[in-house]
Protein backbone atom coordinates (compact mmCIF):
# COMPACT_ATOMS: atom_id res chain seq x y z
CA UNK A 1 0.00 0.00 0.00
CA UNK A 2 2.93 2.29 0.85
CA UNK A 3 4.45 2.12 -2.66
CA UNK A 4 1.08 2.77 -4.30
CA UNK A 5 0.78 5.75 -2.26
CA UNK A 6 4.38 7.11 -3.19
CA UNK A 7 3.33 6.08 -7.02
CA UNK A 8 0.20 8.13 -6.71
CA UNK A 9 2.10 11.20 -4.85
CA UNK A 10 4.51 10.98 -8.12
CA UNK A 11 2.38 10.91 -10.60
CA UNK A 12 0.36 14.17 -9.73
CA UNK A 13 3.45 16.37 -8.65
CA UNK A 14 4.79 15.45 -12.05
CA UNK A 15 1.58 16.63 -13.82
CA UNK A 16 1.64 20.32 -15.43
CA UNK A 17 -2.14 21.88 -14.91
CA UNK A 18 -4.43 24.73 -14.45
CA UNK A 19 -8.01 25.23 -12.91
CA UNK A 20 -11.61 24.52 -14.45
CA UNK A 21 -14.75 25.02 -12.92
CA UNK A 22 -14.62 27.65 -9.66
CA UNK A 23 -16.62 27.66 -6.86
CA UNK A 24 -16.36 29.82 -3.77
CA UNK A 25 -18.34 27.11 -1.28
CA UNK A 26 -15.96 24.00 -2.85
CA UNK A 27 -15.28 22.66 0.89
CA UNK A 28 -18.86 21.56 0.43
CA UNK A 29 -17.76 18.92 -1.35
CA UNK A 30 -14.41 18.10 -2.31
CA UNK A 31 -15.43 15.56 -4.90
CA UNK A 32 -15.81 17.96 -8.28
CA UNK A 33 -11.83 18.59 -7.51
CA UNK A 34 -11.01 15.29 -6.34
CA UNK A 35 -11.88 11.82 -6.90
CA UNK A 36 -10.18 10.29 -3.41
CA UNK A 37 -12.67 12.29 -1.68
CA UNK A 38 -15.87 9.73 -2.88
CA UNK A 39 -17.22 8.50 0.50
CA UNK A 40 -15.94 10.34 2.83
CA UNK A 41 -18.59 11.34 4.42
CA UNK A 42 -20.01 8.24 5.57
CA UNK A 43 -23.22 9.06 3.77
CA UNK A 44 -25.32 8.97 0.93
CA UNK A 45 -24.36 12.18 -0.14
CA UNK A 46 -26.36 14.23 -2.88
CA UNK A 47 -25.78 18.04 -3.99
CA UNK A 48 -25.75 20.47 -6.50
CA UNK A 49 -23.97 23.91 -6.85
CA UNK A 50 -25.42 26.84 -9.13
CA UNK A 51 -22.97 29.73 -10.26
CA UNK A 52 -23.55 32.76 -11.85
CA UNK A 53 -20.02 34.30 -12.45
CA UNK A 54 -19.50 38.04 -12.94
CA UNK A 55 -22.97 39.32 -13.27
CA UNK A 56 -23.51 42.20 -16.01
CA UNK A 57 -21.12 40.88 -19.09
CA UNK A 58 -22.91 41.29 -22.34
CA UNK A 59 -21.64 41.02 -25.94
CA UNK A 60 -21.51 43.87 -28.40
CA UNK A 61 -25.33 43.38 -29.24
CA UNK A 62 -26.09 43.02 -25.47
CA UNK A 63 -26.55 39.17 -24.99
CA UNK A 64 -26.09 38.38 -21.95
CA UNK A 65 -22.45 36.30 -21.78
CA UNK A 66 -22.15 36.22 -18.03
CA UNK A 67 -20.64 32.34 -17.02
CA UNK A 68 -22.97 30.10 -15.89
CA UNK A 69 -21.61 26.75 -14.05
CA UNK A 70 -24.38 23.94 -12.43
CA UNK A 71 -22.19 21.08 -10.34
CA UNK A 72 -24.52 17.86 -9.45
CA UNK A 73 -22.53 15.47 -7.57
CA UNK A 74 -23.47 12.18 -5.15
CA UNK A 75 -21.20 9.78 -3.76
CA UNK A 76 -21.08 6.95 -0.82
CA UNK A 77 -18.72 4.40 0.44
CA UNK A 78 -19.15 0.72 0.06
CA UNK A 79 -18.17 -0.25 3.33
CA UNK A 80 -17.58 -4.47 2.45
CA UNK A 81 -14.83 -3.42 0.05
CA UNK A 82 -13.19 -0.53 1.54
CA UNK A 83 -14.45 1.86 -1.19
CA UNK A 84 -16.55 5.05 -2.08
CA UNK A 85 -17.45 5.71 -5.40
CA UNK A 86 -19.03 8.95 -7.31
CA UNK A 87 -20.54 10.56 -10.01
CA UNK A 88 -19.87 14.26 -11.01
CA UNK A 89 -22.38 15.61 -13.90
CA UNK A 90 -20.93 19.45 -14.88
CA UNK A 91 -22.43 22.13 -16.93
CA UNK A 92 -20.62 25.02 -17.77
CA UNK A 93 -21.58 27.91 -20.02
CA UNK A 94 -19.27 30.57 -21.15
CA UNK A 95 -20.99 33.21 -23.89
CA UNK A 96 -21.81 31.00 -26.66
CA UNK A 97 -19.74 27.93 -25.72
CA UNK A 98 -21.21 25.05 -23.88
CA UNK A 99 -19.39 22.18 -21.73
CA UNK A 100 -21.30 19.14 -20.38
CA UNK A 101 -18.90 17.01 -18.19
CA UNK A 102 -20.13 13.60 -16.86
CA UNK A 103 -16.76 11.40 -14.17
CA UNK A 104 -17.38 8.60 -12.67
CA UNK A 105 -15.12 8.20 -9.42
CA UNK A 106 -13.81 5.54 -7.22
CA UNK A 107 -11.23 5.51 -4.34
CA UNK A 108 -9.92 3.05 -2.05
CA UNK A 109 -9.90 3.24 1.09
CA UNK A 110 -7.55 2.24 4.70
CA UNK A 111 -7.33 3.25 7.97
CA UNK A 112 -3.95 5.26 9.50
CA UNK A 113 -2.79 6.45 12.98
CA UNK A 114 -4.69 3.76 15.45
CA UNK A 115 -7.73 4.21 12.64
CA UNK A 116 -8.46 7.89 13.88
CA UNK A 117 -7.06 8.22 10.31
CA UNK A 118 -8.23 7.39 7.08
CA UNK A 119 -6.56 7.30 3.42
CA UNK A 120 -8.15 7.52 0.01
CA UNK A 121 -6.48 6.87 -3.26
CA UNK A 122 -8.84 7.72 -6.24
CA UNK A 123 -9.67 7.57 -9.70
CA UNK A 124 -12.04 9.27 -11.99
CA UNK A 125 -12.94 8.60 -15.44
CA UNK A 126 -14.64 11.15 -17.06
CA UNK A 127 -16.33 12.58 -21.00
CA UNK A 128 -16.35 15.93 -22.01
CA UNK A 129 -18.82 17.07 -24.86
CA UNK A 130 -17.94 21.00 -25.93
CA UNK A 131 -20.14 22.57 -28.05
CA UNK A 132 -19.66 26.24 -29.87
CA UNK A 133 -22.57 27.96 -31.36
CA UNK A 134 -20.53 30.07 -34.03
CA UNK A 135 -23.94 31.21 -35.56
CA UNK A 136 -23.64 33.56 -32.30
CA UNK A 137 -20.06 34.83 -32.68
CA UNK A 138 -20.00 38.36 -33.93
CA UNK A 139 -16.42 39.02 -36.17
CA UNK A 140 -14.92 41.83 -36.73
CA UNK A 141 -13.17 39.25 -39.83
CA UNK A 142 -16.19 37.12 -41.70
CA UNK A 143 -13.69 35.81 -43.63
CA UNK A 144 -11.53 34.18 -41.06
CA UNK A 145 -10.39 30.73 -41.98
CA UNK A 146 -10.40 29.19 -37.97
CA UNK A 147 -14.28 30.00 -37.85
CA UNK A 148 -17.09 28.51 -39.08
CA UNK A 149 -19.63 31.20 -38.67
CA UNK A 150 -22.93 28.94 -39.99
CA UNK A 151 -23.21 26.03 -37.67
CA UNK A 152 -23.33 25.31 -34.37
CA UNK A 153 -20.66 22.16 -33.93
CA UNK A 154 -19.53 19.53 -30.85
CA UNK A 155 -16.91 16.99 -30.07
CA UNK A 156 -16.67 14.78 -27.08
CA UNK A 157 -13.28 13.52 -25.21
CA UNK A 158 -12.17 11.66 -22.31
CA UNK A 159 -9.98 11.83 -19.84
CA UNK A 160 -8.63 10.70 -16.38
CA UNK A 161 -8.02 12.32 -12.74
CA UNK A 162 -6.17 11.04 -9.56
CA UNK A 163 -6.14 11.98 -6.20
CA UNK A 164 -5.15 11.31 -2.84
CA UNK A 165 -7.00 12.68 0.03
CA UNK A 166 -6.51 12.03 3.92
CA UNK A 167 -9.01 12.91 6.83
CA UNK A 168 -8.26 12.87 10.58
CA UNK A 169 -12.02 12.60 11.97
CA UNK A 170 -13.38 15.71 11.54
CA UNK A 171 -10.96 17.69 12.46
CA UNK A 172 -8.08 17.94 10.03
CA UNK A 173 -8.05 16.82 6.23
CA UNK A 174 -5.93 17.84 3.14
CA UNK A 175 -6.08 16.27 -0.61
CA UNK A 176 -3.99 16.96 -3.73
CA UNK A 177 -5.37 15.77 -7.00
CA UNK A 178 -4.55 16.16 -10.79
CA UNK A 179 -7.09 16.37 -13.55
CA UNK A 180 -7.16 15.48 -17.26
CA UNK A 181 -3.96 13.79 -17.55
CA UNK A 182 -4.80 12.47 -20.67
CA UNK A 183 -4.71 16.19 -21.96
CA UNK A 184 -7.47 15.36 -24.47
CA UNK A 185 -7.41 17.13 -27.76
CA UNK A 186 -10.70 17.46 -29.87
CA UNK A 187 -11.77 19.56 -33.20
CA UNK A 188 -14.52 21.90 -33.21
CA UNK A 189 -14.69 24.14 -36.42
CA UNK A 190 -10.84 24.43 -37.80
CA UNK A 191 -9.55 24.84 -34.27
CA UNK A 192 -8.03 22.36 -31.60
CA UNK A 193 -9.27 22.94 -28.14
CA UNK A 194 -6.81 20.94 -25.64
CA UNK A 195 -7.89 19.80 -22.09
CA UNK A 196 -4.89 20.85 -20.18
CA UNK A 197 -4.08 19.38 -17.26
CA UNK A 198 -5.07 20.64 -13.53
CA UNK A 199 -3.75 20.82 -10.02
CA UNK A 200 -5.74 21.08 -7.22
CA UNK A 201 -4.61 20.77 -2.94
CA UNK A 202 -6.69 21.56 -0.52
CA UNK A 203 -6.55 21.50 3.05
CA UNK A 204 -9.19 22.66 6.66
CA UNK A 205 -9.07 22.17 10.26
CA UNK A 206 -11.91 22.11 12.91
CA UNK A 207 -10.84 24.79 15.60
CA UNK A 208 -12.76 24.42 19.03
CA UNK A 209 -13.74 27.81 20.39
CA UNK A 210 -16.63 26.86 22.32
CA UNK A 211 -16.56 22.85 23.58
CA UNK A 212 -20.22 22.21 25.28
CA UNK A 213 -23.85 20.69 24.22
CA UNK A 214 -23.85 24.03 21.87
CA UNK A 215 -20.34 23.74 20.33
CA UNK A 216 -18.83 26.32 18.55
CA UNK A 217 -15.96 26.09 15.82
CA UNK A 218 -13.47 28.17 13.35
CA UNK A 219 -12.81 26.13 10.22
CA UNK A 220 -10.37 27.82 8.07
CA UNK A 221 -9.69 26.31 4.57
CA UNK A 222 -7.62 26.38 1.51
CA UNK A 223 -7.63 25.52 -1.69
CA UNK A 224 -4.62 25.95 -4.65
CA UNK A 225 -5.07 25.85 -8.54
CA UNK A 226 -1.80 25.81 -10.56
CA UNK A 227 -0.27 24.95 -13.75
CA UNK A 228 3.50 25.67 -12.15
CA UNK A 229 3.42 29.02 -14.16
CA UNK A 230 0.65 30.69 -12.30
CA UNK A 231 -1.55 29.98 -9.26
CA UNK A 232 -4.60 30.79 -7.61
CA UNK A 233 -5.47 30.74 -4.22
CA UNK A 234 -8.51 30.60 -2.00
CA UNK A 235 -8.40 31.63 1.66
CA UNK A 236 -11.67 30.83 3.81
CA UNK A 237 -12.41 30.78 7.55
CA UNK A 238 -15.81 30.24 8.59
CA UNK A 239 -17.53 30.21 11.79
CA UNK A 240 -20.09 27.05 12.57
CA UNK A 241 -22.38 26.97 15.50
CA UNK A 242 -23.95 23.58 16.82
CA UNK A 243 -23.44 21.90 13.47
CA UNK A 244 -26.20 24.08 12.50
CA UNK A 245 -25.71 27.62 11.35
CA UNK A 246 -22.26 28.78 9.66
CA UNK A 247 -20.85 31.80 8.09
CA UNK A 248 -17.74 32.98 6.96
CA UNK A 249 -15.75 35.34 4.63
CA UNK A 250 -13.20 33.99 1.28
CA UNK A 251 -10.48 35.98 -0.37
CA UNK A 252 -9.09 34.45 -4.04
CA UNK A 253 -6.41 36.28 -4.53
CA UNK A 254 -6.55 39.30 -7.25
CA UNK A 255 -10.02 38.25 -7.98
CA UNK A 256 -12.98 38.25 -5.06
CA UNK A 257 -13.68 38.86 -1.68
CA UNK A 258 -16.60 36.84 -0.64
CA UNK A 259 -19.27 36.52 2.50
CA UNK A 260 -20.97 33.25 2.65
CA UNK A 261 -23.93 31.36 4.87
CA UNK A 262 -25.25 28.14 5.52
CA UNK A 263 -27.66 26.15 7.38
CA UNK A 264 -27.33 22.37 7.85
CA UNK A 265 -31.37 20.67 9.08
CA UNK A 266 -32.06 17.22 9.33
CA UNK A 267 -29.56 16.33 6.74
CA UNK A 268 -30.49 19.19 4.39
CA UNK A 269 -27.55 21.67 3.85
CA UNK A 270 -27.82 25.09 2.19
CA UNK A 271 -25.16 27.23 1.50
CA UNK A 272 -24.97 30.34 0.10
CA UNK A 273 -21.91 33.14 -1.37
CA UNK A 274 -21.92 36.38 -3.00
CA UNK A 275 -18.28 37.71 -4.56
CA UNK A 276 -17.31 40.98 -4.77
CA UNK A 277 -15.09 41.18 -7.48
CA UNK A 278 -11.62 42.62 -6.86
CA UNK A 279 -8.98 43.36 -9.55
CA UNK A 280 -9.30 44.62 -13.61
CA UNK A 281 -13.07 43.34 -13.53
CA UNK A 282 -14.30 45.20 -10.35
CA UNK A 283 -15.37 48.28 -12.68
CA UNK A 284 -17.28 45.75 -14.88
CA UNK A 285 -18.35 43.00 -13.16
CA UNK A 286 -21.52 43.06 -10.47
CA UNK A 287 -20.04 40.15 -8.58
CA UNK A 288 -20.99 36.79 -8.91
CA UNK A 289 -23.62 34.71 -6.57
CA UNK A 290 -23.36 30.79 -5.66
CA UNK A 291 -25.93 28.53 -4.27
CA UNK A 292 -25.57 24.89 -2.84
CA UNK A 293 -28.16 22.15 -1.74
CA UNK A 294 -27.21 19.15 -0.76
CA UNK A 295 -28.39 16.23 1.62
CA UNK A 296 -26.33 13.35 3.45
CA UNK A 297 -28.62 10.15 4.68
CA UNK A 298 -26.46 8.45 6.80
CA UNK A 299 -25.18 4.53 5.88
CA UNK A 300 -25.11 2.19 8.72
CA UNK A 301 -21.54 0.99 8.44
CA UNK A 302 -22.66 -2.51 10.12
CA UNK A 303 -25.14 -4.07 7.38
CA UNK A 304 -25.66 -7.34 8.08
CA UNK A 305 -25.51 -8.95 4.36
CA UNK A 306 -28.61 -11.97 4.09
CA UNK A 307 -26.79 -13.49 1.47
CA UNK A 308 -23.41 -14.68 3.41
CA UNK A 309 -24.12 -17.99 4.49
CA UNK A 310 -23.75 -17.48 8.12
CA UNK A 311 -27.19 -16.39 8.53
CA UNK A 312 -28.81 -19.05 6.44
Amino acid sequence: MRKIFIIAISILIVSPVFSQTQLTQYFLDGLIYNPAYAGSKDALSTNIFGRQQWLGFTDAANNNITPLSVVFGMHAPLYSINSGVGLNVVYDKLGFEKNIGVKLNYAYKFLMNNEKGRMGIGLGISLLNKTIDFNQLIVEQPGDPLLKVNQSESAMAPNVDLGIYYQYGTTFDIGISGTNLMESTIKIGNVNYTQKRNLYLSSSYQITLMDSREPLYLIPSVLVKSNFINAQVDINARVEYNNFLWGGISYRYQDAVALMAGVNLNGFLIGASYDITAGSLSGSSKGSVELFVGYNMKINQNVRSTFNTRYL
